[in-house]
């Protein structure tokens, strides 16, 4: 098809991005046969064999498994902060990377993400002691473990009471645990990470269409996450149906409960034609159903039960997330054209995403509201627990590099308000941004 968004940089309209199954296994598939490298690996303008450095990968198997064949280097960028790993990389090449990138991104050494990023690791390095770490690192646990604990206890009591309301609470707090898994499955493998699963969701399918994809190209044609619904629920800036603008707004904030739904549909198609796997963390949502039903609830009771926990949960995950950070008329999004700050990855994040005021400083709120996200998006891995302390380092870098005071959220205007307003807004949006020049005019 006629390429329409070709000024946002992007060489190639992606592969399979409309195909009408939107999946992980989809997107793994378009980007592979666009980057095709085969059984290489490309950063920056290098091509690696990594086949024997897959079982050593100190943050697990997947993340090298799943982007064979891909250009690697947001990921690779956003996900290390130590230098010492281009050591470890350099010693897996093979040769010359031939041609430009698809991605128009840049990491240049004395640009804005790879200056902030030399800065977070001296800081962490040499100015936070492993005691503080350790201590922000367990405030997140903490806070996940009684959560769980709550949400196992309203389970027994669900099942027990047979209280729709009882499900529903259960439901809530099954929502605020996936969220605040998602600072788990961006990291090394662990067993947090799993929570997400508890959910019909699949953690290994979100580290694909979230931490690779909506992470690495965020609100971009290459943002899984923008093309999800499409063409229903259009994110992008073109030219739009009044349906699609103004009336399908409106339903999606009345039938999100059916979303962890769909998404479980998906799954079960893509098992059954092969695209997947069937992995042991899909059966936890059922291990919830059967449980309600060995503490003594009747079976269809049961049933009607567990289908009250995960709609709650889906219906309140979905708006979260879609009022979160990331839609607002003032935010980059596929057809805008040019970055408005330069092709930088670092200030390509800062256009694409917002803070919140009214739950900063709010642990439980940052952890399961997606606060504090613009920090959690240049520093995707690093334990959420760790955002805060480097505040400071990043803020001085917004002061050194003359950003202006609205892109490096110093402070944040937006409230959830402002958020939940804008995606409407942008979801009717069909002309592009003005320019910063523009703006300023």
């Amino acid at each position: 098809m006629e390429e329409p968004y070709s000024k946002d940089g992007f060489r190639k309209y992606p592969t399979l991005r409309d195909h009408p199954l939107k999946t992980a296994a989809q997107w793994l598939a378009g980007r592979t046969a666009d980057d095709g490298y085969g059984h290489l690996w490309r950063v920056g303008d290098k091509l690696y064999n990594l086949s024997d450095f897959i079982k050593i990968h100190p943050g697990g198997r997947q993340w090298l498994e799943v982007t064979r064949g891909m250009d690697i280097t947001e990921a690779f960028e956003y996900s290390h902060l130590n230098p010492h790993v281009r050591t470890v990389l350099a010693k897996y090449y093979v040769q010359p990377a031939v041609g430009s990138r698809n991605s128009p991104y840049t990491f240049e050494a004395d640009g804005f993400y790879m200056t902030l990023k030399e800065r977070v690791h001296q800081h962490l390095s040499t100015k936070v002691s492993r005691e503080e770490k350790e201590a922000a690192h367990k405030r997140i646990t903490t806070v996940q473990d009684r959560l769980l604990f709550t949400f196992f206890t309203l389970l027994v009591a669900t099942a027990w009471t047979q209280s729709y309301m009882v499900a529903m609470l259960a439901g809530i707090v099954l929502m605020l645990i996936i969220n605040c898994s998602h600072n788990f499955y961006h990291k090394k493998d662990n067993w947090r990470m799993f929570c997400w699963d508890l959910g019909l969701l699949s953690s290994y399918e979100w580290r694909i269409t979230h931490a690779l994809s909506h992470h690495g190209y965020t609100n971009t044609l290459w943002d899984f996450e923008l093309s999800d619904f499409e063409p229903y629920v259009d994110f992008r800036v073109h030219s739009k149906s009044l349906t699609q603008r103004y009336v399908i707004p409106l339903v999606i904030f009345t039938v999100s409960y059916l979303f962890f739904f769909v998404e479980a549909f998906k799954r079960i198609v893509t098992i059954a034609i092969g695209q997947q796997r069937l992995r042991p963390e899909n059966l936890l949502p059922l291990v919830q159903l059967f449980l309600i039903w060995w503490l003594g609830c009747p079976f269809v009771q049961a049933v009607k039960l567990w289908l009250v926990v995960h709609g709650t949960s889906s219906y309140l995950f979905a708006i979260v997330g879609i009022i979160a950070a990331h839609h607002h008329p003032d935010m980059y999004h596929a057809g805008d054209g040019a970055f408005q700050y330069g092709n930088d990855w670092g200030l390509g994040q800062l256009d694409a995403v917002r803070d919140r005021k009214d739950v900063d400083g709010i642990l439980l709120a940052e952890l399961t509201m997606y606060g504090n996200h613009v920090l959690h998006h240049l520093f995707p891995t690093l334990d959420h627990g760790v955002l805060d302390i480097i505040r400071p380092v990043f803020q001085q870098t917004c002061l050194d590099f003359k950003l202006p005071a609205e892109l490096a959220q110093l402070p944040s205007r937006y409230t959830q308000w402002d958020l939940s307003l804008g995606v409407f807004q942008q979801l009717a949006r069909t002309q592009p941004r003005l320019s910063v020049h523009s703006k300023s005019d």
